[in-house]
């Protein structure tokens, strides 16, 4: 078992072995499902005689529970217990079938065959920092793991499985971005370590590393939770990478202090209360209670038949299921919407024959309007959906940019003030030409 196929890596001890899959590769789940429902011989683990051992090649989970069922005391601790009292009034399995290869050329070949792909997969860099962090959690210190893995870099595994045990564990992500950032084959963690990495951001967001072990200390506060929250999800989704926006310091400047800017309105973050990044818990992320992302409530005064029905749709899909169709939708929504007010109030935009009018147009002519009138509060909202409205653009036209649920409901909630103005406005002059 110390030297495993679908794991891609070698172990120097059966402890390291266990401590990782029981860690890393839920191990205690298989242990579950054979206490409950017994053990399938169905798929016999696949092993190779080597020095006069019988070495696992493919089954090590089972193997491993099933040690781990015979003797608990050999797991690591947080599970030696559950599984003693398991076991309790049941009788260990003490041998299993297995496939002996005769060579690992020749498991190799069975195994490629079975599966109808390469074995041998490396580990992601985050698939190698839940590896070694595994060891910490095991009882080995920092400085042993530095001693013991020589030529590693210690320490920026131990950060990033920290600030990645906080992305997983943040209160302001939606369950779809939860996924994507806990899966450890998939999401790109390099951005997210050239993101925290930064002098910059560091002092900014208030992060703190030990430069010997590498464990972080971040700010305790709802402030940080909205913010690394917008990163992470800025992140999974594609609008921020490692080519673009966190690219160079200047473009990471540029970017955090927008971030700060538009989530916390321009105010500093509060860093006054801090704790150790270890100590954060994956939660249960926030369900919104509504499905449709426009309140039922909302009325389109206008009458149009094009605003009615897209405002309809609006109401009824459920945007977190249906973020990009969701976005686009809402884009189009704004702009129908503001160009048929601004034509019903005799204040559309000129335009030269042939050419159209855009939704940048309407928003131009919009906030000159209420400038007129001294509406410095909708005049505010709508250099936010102008400074912002990148994001929904780019939905529409850039194929390396998708929504995510929380961003297409904080585009929502910027644009919710106009839009109210805009039926609000309308009805009211309705009345008094009616009057």
């Amino acid at each position: 078992m110390q030297k495993n196929v679908r794991l891609g890596t070698g172990y120097s001890s059966q402890t390291e072995v266990l401590n990782d899959l029981f860690a890393n590769e839920d191990a205690m789940q298989i242990v579950e499902t054979i206490a409950q429902n017994g053990y399938f011989p169905d798929e016999p683990p696949v092993v190779v005689k080597e020095l006069g051992k019988l070495v696992v090649l493919e089954g090590n989970r089972r193997v491993a529970s099933l040690k781990a069922m015979h003797t608990p005391s050999i797991a690591p601790k947080r599970y030696a217990g559950r599984i003693k009292k398991l076991m309790t009034n049941r009788i260990p399995i003490d041998s299993v079938w297995v496939h002996v290869a005769t060579s690992r050329d020749e498991a190799m070949e069975y195994l490629a065959a079975k599966h109808t792909k390469t074995t041998r997969k490396p580990w992601t860099a985050l698939r190698r920092a839940y590896f070694y962090y595994a060891q910490k959690e095991s009882g080995q210190s920092i400085d042993q793991l530095i001693q013991r893995y020589k030529g590693v870099d210690i320490p920026s595994y131990i950060k990033m499985h920290e600030m990645h045990n906080v992305a997983i564990s943040l209160k302001h992500i939606s369950e779809e971005t939860r996924k994507k950032v806990s899966n450890k084959g998939t999401f790109t963690i390099s951005t997210l370590e050239r993101f925290y990495s930064d002098n910059h951001i560091q002092n900014t967001l208030g992060i703190n590393f030990n430069k010997t072990t590498g464990e972080a200390t971040i700010p305790a506060t709802d402030d940080f939770d909205k913010v690394y929250s917008r990163v992470v999800t800025d992140i999974a989704s594609g609008i921020a990478t490692s080519r673009k926006q966190l690219a160079k310091e200047k473009q990471r400047k540029t970017y955090i202090d927008s971030v700060i800017n538009e989530v916390l309105d321009g105010r500093d973050l509060n860093k006054k209360s801090k704790k150790a990044a270890a100590s954060f818990k994956p939660t249960n992320s926030i369900k919104h209670s509504q499905k449709g992302l426009i309140p039922k409530h909302f009325e389109d005064t206008l009458n149009a038949p094009g605003v009615g029905r897209v405002m309809w749709e609006l109401q009824t899909i459920d945007y977190a299921k249906f973020p990009n169709a969701t976005a686009d939708l809402l884009r189009t929504f704004l702009e129908i919407t503001l160009k048929k007010y601004l034509e019903e109030t005799n204040s559309l935009p000129s335009r030269k024959p042939g050419s159209f009018i855009f939704l940048a147009n309407v928003l131009q002519k919009l906030k000159t309007d209420l400038q007129a009138v001294s509406n410095h509060g909708l005049v505010q909202v709508i250099n936010e959906v102008q400074n912002n409205k990148w994001y929904l653009d780019s939905i529409n036209h850039n194929p390396d940019i998708f929504a995510v649920e929380s961003r297409v409901k904080d585009a929502w909630d910027q644009i919710q003030p106009l839009i109210k103005f805009v039926f609000d406005d309308y009805r009211n002059r309705t009345t008094k030409s009616k009057g």
